[in-house]
Parts: structure tokens; C-alpha cells; sequence
């Protein structure tokens, strides 16, 4: 495993070494269903005149691209962002060494949440809706896109682009979001489902034993959070009331174990803003594996032990010793942090299920070891 290094692209030009040199502290976090964002802190000082230099302003301008790529020590960069400057801050301070530049900088899903408008689409698939949308953005170069069935003959947008769009990721079992693509200003845009299986991108994450990769972890169960999800909808041409049920026994669950039995679930209706379609079962399926998503996981990657860089939107398989929170789980958030001297990585996950094991003392294996505590959530040290 080589050395971890990284690369900042203000616009077209790449930082140069001064620039990095100033660089205090990168923080990048993407999280699903939401905005991607990243703090670059850079120093500010004083000249023998008394200007500022190095100011934000300087650098770049509201809008203006910033883009961040990290080599985690597998030979190759990896974009963990790609999108415009959204806020500026800077701490002015007296004394010397302490004046700071800060950039927020998002992804280009922001272009997608500018403008409220309205407009229809008649006899086209929902998946073809979104790819028409998402192309509407100069930034977006491209899509991945997993096709819907069913066309509908008038499908109407009202308010922002990215509010419709997760409207009807919610009605198709899906996810809408924006990923950084492999050239600068040429983002990808994506409408897809939770992967079912680890893609074998992302190496094993090791708690214990010699290929121990994360420094701790912690398990929450959730046996309120799945559900029944009950849909009511209603014909417009035959006038008949459907309903739908689903729930985590009707689903595929990553494990063999779900986190409750289906008659211990309660029942929840879908919000009427997710069941104004005439036929709403992927609606409450999706809504059913969203709520069936029981074990949330938090931990953090021990620096220079991974060479890889984890991503939301991906399953990667999880080792926590012979227990039953062993087992492939979704990424649903991570926080990068880069410094001049250390890369890390921090992360949560969820799964559907666990793995039943056997009621025996763990073994204590060389290089790590475990302890469980049975109350509201479960620490794995």
C-alpha cells in the first residue's frame, strides 16, 4: 500500500504546490439522499504592508468549480467531489498564523434545486422522466439509469427538479443523486435502487484478527423502525380503491435473520404525497426496505490500513467476529478528512438482517478483541 496523496482543481487549474501547502484541512462528506459537501480550510495572512493575502475571494468566486481527488494508497485517484463554491468564511484574527479561508463546496445536484417551475410529460416511463431531467443540467455529462415499467400517460413536475426527482425515486424504489465523474465539470447523474449485493469494489472491513482494518464499531438494533407499509389507491378509470401491503418477509433480506417477525411490525400508512399514483406497490415496497434497514452501524477506518476510498449508495461486506452483526451492509454516510499528515475515514451503514450464531463465548483472536454490551444498541469494541 502506497503513500496516501491528494489533488485540489480550482476551475481548470490544478492547485499548486503553495496552495497545497496551505491547505489545513479537508473535510468531505456525503451521506445519501442529501447534498455532498466539503470544507477546504486554507491559512490567510498578513504582508509587511498590512494586506490580506490569500484571500477567498481570490481563489475562487461564488459558483466557481472546485474539484477534490485522493489517492488512498492503491495507485489511483478517486474524485470525492466535484461541484461549485456555495459559502465562504473567513476567521480574520490578529495574532499571527491563526487567519483562516474556508470554501463550502457541494456537488451538482444544487443546479438541480434552483428553480421552482412546472411542467408535464405525457407517455413516458418514470425512469425516462428522470433521465430527461437530469440531462437538463450542463453539468450533468451523464446518467445511469435503471428503467421503470410502467408509462404513464401525464406525469406533471411542480417546484424544483430535485424535489420531483425524489418524488418519483420514492414511487420506483429508487435513489436519486449526483456522483463526481472521471473528468472535471462532467458529473454523473443516477436514478438506481440499493445494489443487493457488495459490487467487490470495496475490500472487506475487518474488526478483529491480522487483517483488522476498523479501529471500532458500533451497532444500533432498531426493532421499532420496520414496518408494514400500507398503500390505498384509487382507479381513475375503473373507480376502484387497491391497497398494498409490504414489509420485510415480502423482501429479500441481506441476512437470515430479520431484525422482528413480520407480526410484531406495525402497520404504517404512506404519506399521501408518495400514493398518488394509480398503482403504488413499488412505492410501499420501498418505503417498506427503507424502514426494514434495522441495524444502523458507525465506525471508522484505522489510516493506512484500506486502500480504498468508501462511497454512499454501496454495499460492502463487514466482518465483527463470529457475532451476528457479520455481514454485507449499505454505506449511507461517509465523512473524508484529509490533513497534510493523516487521511481518515469515517462511516455509517445499515442492514436489513443478521446472521444467527451460535450461543457460545467469542474467541479471542490475535490482533483485536470483542465485547458486546446487550442494551438499546450494541458497542463493538
Amino acid at each position: 500500500m502506497s503513500a496516501t496523496k491528494f489533488r485540489v482543481w480550482f476551475g481548470s487549474v490544478e492547485a499548486s504546490e503553495d496552495d497545497l501547502a496551505r491547505i489545513e484541512e479537508i473535510e468531505v462528506t456525503q451521506e445519501m439522499d442529501k447534498f455532498w459537501e466539503a470544507r477546504l480550510r486554507m491559512t490567510m495572512c498578513i504582508d509587511d504592508k498590512g494586506r490580506w493575502q490569500h484571500r477567498p475571494d481570490s481563489r475562487a468566486k461564488p459558483f466557481s468549480r472546485v474539484r477534490i481527488e485522493l489517492d488512498p494508497g492503491s495507485g489511483a485517484f478517486v474524485p470525492l467531489i466535484d461541484g461549485p463554491v456555495s459559502q465562504f468564511e473567513s476567521k480574520l484574527d490578529s495574532q499571527p498564523g491563526r487567519s483562516t479561508a474556508t470554501f463550502a463546496v457541494r456537488d451538482d445536484s444544487v443546479f438541480l434545486n434552483r428553480e421552482d417551475g412546472t411542467e408535464v410529460f405525457r407517455d413516458k416511463k418514470d425512469s425516462e422522466v428522470a433521465d430527461s431531467v437530469l440531462r437538463s443540467i450542463d453539468q450533468i455529462a451523464s446518467t445511469r439509469i435503471e428503467p421503470t415499467q410502467a408509462t404513464h400517460p401525464i406525469t406533471t413536475r411542480r417546484g424544483t427538479q430535485m424535489l420531483f426527482l425524489g418524488e418519483l425515486a420514492r414511487a420506483n424504489e429508487r435513489h436519486v443523486y449526483v456522483l463526481p465523474g472521471p473528468e472535471r465539470g462532467a458529473s454523473i447523474g443516477c436514478f438506481l435502487p440499493d445494489p443487493k449485493k457488495p459490487s467487490g469494489a470495496l475490500p472487506t472491513l475487518v474488526l478483529i484478527g491480522d487483517e483488522r482494518n476498523l479501529g471500532d464499531a458500533t451497532i444500533t438494533e432498531d426493532s421499532e423502525s420496520p414496518e408494514r407499509s400500507v398503500a390505498h389507491s384509487l382507479s381513475l378509470s375503473g373507480g376502484q380503491l387497491a391497497s398494498v401491503t409490504a414489509s420485510a418477509d415480502d423482501l429479500e433480506i441481506e441476512a437470515n435473520r430479520p431484525a422482528v417477525a413480520a407480526d410484531q411490525a406495525p402497520s404504517r400508512l404512506l404519506p399521501p404525497a408518495d400514493a398518488l399514483r394509480e398503482d403504488v406497490k413499488e412505492a410501499a415496497q420501498g418505503k417498506a426496505k427503507q424502514a426494514g434497514y434495522a441495524y444502523r452501524l458507525a465506525s471508522s477506518v484505522i489510516p493506512g490500513c484500506y486502500a480504498a476510498c468508501l462511497t454512499p449508495y454501496v454495499k460492502v461486506k463487514i466482518e465483527c467476529g463470529d457475532t451476528p452483526y457479520s455481514g454485507n451492509y449499505l454505506i449511507s454516510k461517509v465523512v473524508h478528512r484529509i490533513t497534510p499528515s493523516l487521511y481518515s475515514q469515517s462511516f455509517e451503514a445499515t442492514s436489513d438482517g443478521s446472521t444467527a450464531v451460535p450461543d457460545s463465548p467469542v474467541a479471542q483472536v490475535p490482533g483485536g478483541g470483542l465485547s458486546l454490551s446487550f442494551s438499546a444498541s450494541v458497542g463493538v469494541f
